[in-house]
């Protein structure tokens, strides 16, 4: 009995010890999280496509779904989707929000609202919209593994 009280006790001293210390990594781990999708929205505006290649892990295992549509891949979607569409827009604004990071071990996944103005060809257009995205640590960065965004046009908007 003497021997699992002091287990008991030693294990209760450890986990006290550790909370402090797991919840501030825990913060930490949130607020780097919440900093790639922030710098998502900010690479998208810019055109930056290079600096959004260290913000998405690669391989065909990575997907991007935008309503129905999916690309298998960070490049297939740079290559053959973002880059063009950059290309054609106009005084294009994006910004992500509301972002509610969830973080357990090396994965982590958010939720997110967006918005999204844009003139192009067709017209103006705005978009209110809300995504998805899951994240995993690895070589102690967090990269995007899974994005999956909707949206609709903004009442009022083009």
């Amino acid at each position: 009995m003497t021997n699992r009280i002091l287990s008991a006790v030693i294990f209760s001293t450890l986990v006290a010890a550790a909370g402090p210390s797991a919840a501030l990594a825990q913060d930490d781990d949130e607020s780097a999280v919440v900093k790639v999708l922030l710098a998502i929205a900010q690479y998208s505006q810019e055109g930056n496509l290079e600096a959004m290649d260290t913000l998405y892990a690669s391989g065909r295992g990575v997907h991007i779904i935008e309503g129905g549509g999916v690309n298998h891949g960070w490049e297939d979607y740079r290559d053959n989707h973002l880059a063009p569409e950059l290309e054609s827009f106009e005084n294009f604004q994006y910004r992500y929000y509301s972002i509610e990071p969830q973080v357990r071990g090396t994965v982590a996944w958010s939720a997110f609202r967006y918005d999204l103005s844009v003139d192009t060809s067709r017209g103006h257009t705005e978009i209110e919209g809300r995504g998805t995205a899951v994240l995993e640590k690895t070589n102690g960065r967090w990269q995007i593994v899974h994005m999956h965004t909707s949206g609709r046009p903004r009442r009022g908007g083009g």
